[in-house]
């Protein structure tokens, strides 16, 4: 700008940089933005297609410039020639030029450009892409003038790489068979990135040296290590083929290698074998509501389904908590069904949930009056704790309403000050094992242990001398054995129980002498009831199921009893527990041990499947707030 004169600057002329590459073509081998890698997969399915072209665009990036007297050529070159970057064609060249000295503006971009597929190479059908090695390229020539008259000629270039050779052949192909699964190895093959597995009951068509896409019939399965264990579409006593390819990284695949045989054999299951010796445990179903109050015209129950129906029902989150509770629920019902003691407070249990339901449905403006004047409550009762922790008046109430709204935030005030203490959660893992499921177990685990993982929230309601709470357990477990062959050998199937504890517990924690005293440890007892969900997966790592029809899953009640000894690690940096309780708002951590003593046979009923642990113990970590 000279004396308020504003001086116009000529916009320069663009360059390759302002361009960008892109195609059309699909493949699973190498891409890039402005080079792309055929194999002989995808070249055998262009020859396929009805047109058979390859579309390459040239997009202007938005903020270029071009200049009035832009233009553009394209042209083509196939089996690794080359052409000349001039705007002109070259009669000496071995390129076809596509478009000659077009005028260029931004309307022209993207400017696409299609090829058949029998032009891109030497190939002139589908059987010609096998052992190619060449590449063609498309250009965009551009003449752009520079703002000094300059003649700026510049090219972007597309690179297509035909790359079809096979690889070799895996060799040492052996294959191990169980009643639902088949072990396969082999050796490794140069070049292969991946292998793929091909298997098929016998009558199936299968020979060494068969392209894998002529293959029908066959099932497949991918690794990208030199053995798989296959668990799908196999069957006991049946006889099924077996070969293996290999891929590299473009995505070719080699011929199929040698081709095996192998025979399956029949093989139990732990579930099998449970059933054989306790043939009144089915795991039976029905649901809970039902168990509760009798029967499924009841009027609450009617209320219930209702909700099911028209609100649960209409949403992918409602209709996944549907799914679940019909997986789960089932062995509970069942021994509440049992029980009438139990079938009373389960009705007792059910009214928070049939009056919502019933003021959702029918009185929903209540409803929602009711939900408010909680959340302002519950805003209220923050407050008030809040200001207890000197939080300013500004940050109070905003925490407050925060709340009650839905959202949680922290807000630290920088003197410390020892916050209330009324929670406490734990996480702990050890060793469980119900070996109370007589020799069938044995026979299948030995003498295997399973593992157990377990998150605890406490609540605490009492503070004097020591505390007491009530706490919610959610732990899983699992225990892993062998299927056996009817010869009573191990089977190379697997096996496996899985189980789900759900615990209530009054839980004493005896903290006197660390908040009196500062002495770092802390004994402690817990005692309460369990649930515990339970499923048998068998060798195809499927929901495991008897002879009988009947489904290796259920549930299963009992009770606990623990005793532990917590260290206060707060003990051994003083310093740390202050920030923590700024910070965080965790007053107290510790690690701590215990031993567990847990019966789960439906409080001794003969038809339960008992997952009794009676001498376990757990470690872990635990947080107090």
């Amino acid at each position: 700008m000279l004396a308020g004169i504003t001086v116009p600057m000529e916009a320069s002329a663009s360059s390759e940089n302002d361009w960008s590459v892109s195609n059309s073509l699909t493949t699973t081998s190498a891409d890039t933005d402005t080079k792309l890698a055929v194999n002989v997969g995808r070249c055998k399915e262009l020859f396929d297609l009805s047109s058979g072209d390859v579309s390459f665009v040239f997009t202007l990036a938005a903020d270029a410039t071009l200049s009035p007297d832009a233009v553009y050529s394209v042209k083509f070159a196939k089996g690794n020639e080359s052409c000349s970057k001039t705007i002109e064609s070259v009669p000496e060249d071995s390129c076809v030029t596509i478009s000659e000295n077009q005028a260029l503006t931004s309307s022209v971009s993207p400017l696409e450009v299609k090829r058949a597929v029998g032009t891109l190479s030497s190939a002139t059908d589908a059987a010609g892409c096998e052992d190619l090695k060449e590449t063609s390229y498309v250009y965009l020539i551009v003449s752009d003038p520079t703002s000094a008259g300059m003649e700026n000629i510049y090219t972007v270039t597309y690179t297509l790489d035909f790359r079809t050779s096979r690889p070799a052949a895996p060799t040492e192909l052996s294959a191990d068979a169980g009643g639902e699964s088949i072990k396969v190895s082999w050796s490794s093959s140069t070049d292969a990135e991946s292998y793929k597995v091909y298997y098929g009951e016998e009558g199936v068509s299968m020979s060494i040296g068969d392209k894998p896409e002529d293959i029908s019939g066959a099932h497949s399965a991918t690794s990208s290590t030199t053995s798989i264990t296959i668990k799908n579409k196999v069957s006991a006593d049946k006889t099924y083929l077996v070969s293996v390819t290999a891929v590299d990284g473009y995505g070719n695949e080699s011929l199929l290698g040698e081709v095996v045989t192998v025979e399956t054999v029949a093989s139990k299951d732990f579930w099998d074998s449970y059933r054989a010796e306790n043939a009144d445990v089915d795991g039976g179903f029905c649901f809970i509501a039902t168990a509760a109050y009798g029967s499924t015209q009841e009027p609450h129950v009617q209320v219930l389904r209702k909700f099911r129906d028209n609100v649960l029902m209409q949403s992918a989150a409602g209709q996944k908590f549907v799914e679940t509770y019909y997986r789960l629920s089932p062995p509970l019902a069942y021994f509440i069904g049992q029980h009438p003691v139990l079938r009373a407070m389960t009705r007792t249990a059910l009214w928070p949930l049939y009056g919502f339901a019933y003021l959702l449905m029918y009185m929903p403006v209540l409803l929602w009056s009711i939900l408010g004047l909680f959340a302002v409550g519950v805003g209220g009762l923050v407050y008030r704790r809040m200001r207890r922790r000197h939080l300013s008046k500004v940050a109070a109430p905003i925490l407050a309403a925060a709340i009650a709204g839905g959202t949680f935030l922290m807000a630290p005030d920088e003197a410390f000050a020892e916050s209330p203490v009324d929670m406490m959660a734990e996480f702990k893992a050890g060793p469980y094992t119900p070996d109370e499921l007589g020799n069938a177990f044995k026979a299948h685990f030995s003498d295997k242990s399973g593992f157990i993982v377990e998150g605890e929230y406490d609540w605490q309601f009492w503070r004097g001398v020591g505390s007491l709470g009530l706490g919610f357990h959610l732990a899983y477990g699992n225990i892993k054995g062998s299927s056996i062959e009817e010869s009573g050998e191990e089977s190379l199937d697997g096996t496996e129980l899985h189980w789900l504890p759900l615990r209530l517990s009054l839980v004493y924690r005896f903290d006197y002498l660390w908040t009196r005293f500062e002495f770092p440890f802390t004994i402690y007892v817990k005692a309460g009831f369990d649930y515990s969900f339970w499923w048998v997966r068998d060798g195809a790592d499927n929901i495991a199921t008897s002879d009988d029809g009947k489904k290796g899953y259920g549930g299963t009640f009992g009770f606990h009893v623990v005793a532990g000894l917590a260290f206060v690690l707060d003990w051994l940096a003083p310093d740390m527990e202050k920030a923590f309780d700024v910070e965080w708002g965790i007053n107290t951590s510790y690690i701590f041990a215990e031993y567990m003593y847990c019966q789960l046979d439906n409080f001794g009923a003969k038809d339960a499947f008992d997952l009794t642990d009676k001498a376990t113990f757990h470690i872990g970590i635990g947080l107090e707030f």
